[in-house]
């Protein structure tokens, strides 16, 4: 249970991220453009999940979420595929491609953990990578 400690100061940072929650902030990073409600609710999701992962993984002895075959963490990746192909006014830009890193925000509890990263995560990288390449490539086409 010596993990728990290095959580919750991780958990605090995450918070204080989500407090200030500029994108860019840190970085003098003007904002792209506002994220439309889709993006919003991916980015939410993605967050709350990685907590309750966190949680699970270094606060309890559950499995729940945390199962060898965790198949469900791939629906926040494969949302973000859909909507990079269907919506397309949405650019490659660092605003979209922030709303999928959050969606793989889940796998990022398992960093310090003793627990093996599920069997399905190979497939979340994949849909990310696919998502992120129609973006860029998208982004590539529109005119200057």
């Amino acid at each position: 249970m010596q993990e728990a400690p290095l959580f919750i100061g991780v958990l605090i940072l995450v918070l204080r991220f989500l407090i200030e929650r500029k994108p860019g902030a840190r970085l003098g990073l003007p904002d792209t453009r506002e994220r439309t409600l889709p993006e919003k609710l991916l980015t939410r999701s993605g967050q709350l999940l990685a907590m309750f992962v966190g949680v699970e993984l270094y606060l309890t002895k559950n499995n729940l979420l945390t199962s060898v075959e965790a198949y469900w963490l791939n629906i926040l990746p494969l949302l973000w595929l859909g909507l990079t192909i269907y919506r397309k006014d949405i650019p490659g830009d660092r605003s979209a491609t922030n709303v999928g890193i959050w969606t793989l925000a889940p796998y990022g509890a398992y960093v310090s953990s003793s627990k093996v990263l599920p069997e399905s995560s190979w497939l979340s990288l994949c849909l990310f990578g696919w998502a992120f390449f129609v973006g860029i490539w998208r982004e590539g086409k529109q005119p200057a």
